[in-house]
């Protein structure tokens, strides 16, 4: 009897801890904002400031499409769309994303979109420690450049410039501030 009682106190907990799972699972992907259907090829979608994961994992779990996206995209999609293909619609729900469509295979001749991959954008562009080395290297010959460029300048003037010295240092002249111009379009870039 004891045992008996013992189990039944393991299934109640058992049944209680598995409804609550499932009721927490289905309200989180639950979303008023978000409605998909996806019959005979053609995908109907709703989005009202829907977040553009869950609109991928929605996607990719209705339609059967391999969907990879980074964990830290963080956009918002309005959009509304009734009957059109995923090769219409990803576009259009992909906007304004660094994103890649692979189409596969053939259905009646036509490609089918297997995967979509979302890649990170960033609007400022990172500089690692390596660039910031590489700039102060840069610059460094900057510097290193224009001592010489000084140096010469201070040659050219007890010189004649005409004669063949002269001409010889104005062709290093030159030839350094060029190669001061475009190190310092490499620091620009």
């Amino acid at each position: 009897m004891e045992n008996i009682n013992k189990l039944k106190k393991k299934v109640f907990i058992f049944i209680l801890q598995f409804t609550s799972f499932i009721s927490l699972s289905n309200a989180q992907s639950f979303n008023p904002n978000l409605h998909i259907d996806y019959h005979h090829h053609l995908l109907t979608l709703s989005a009202q400031k829907a977040d553009l994961k869950n609109v991928l994992l929605k996607l990719s779990y209705k339609t059967g499409i391999y969907v990879r996206f980074p964990t830290s995209l963080k956009k918002q999609i309005t959009t509304k769309m009734k009957d059109v293909s995923l090769g219409e619609a990803l576009p259009k729900i992909l906007k304004g994303t660094n994103h890649a469509i692979i189409y596969t295979g053939s259905k009646k001749h036509q490609a089918v979109v297997s995967k979509v991959f979302v890649y990170m954008t960033s609007k400022k562009p990172r500089l690692s420690g390596r660039s910031t080395i590489r700039e102060k290297q840069i610059a460094a010959r900057i510097r290193s450049y224009e001592k010489r460029l000084k140096f010469l300048n201070k040659k050219l003037l007890r010189i004649d410039k005409n004669s063949r010295q002269g001409k010889r240092y104005l062709r290093q002249v030159r030839s350094y501030e060029n190669i001061i111009e475009n190190l310092k379009k490499k620091i620009r870039r």
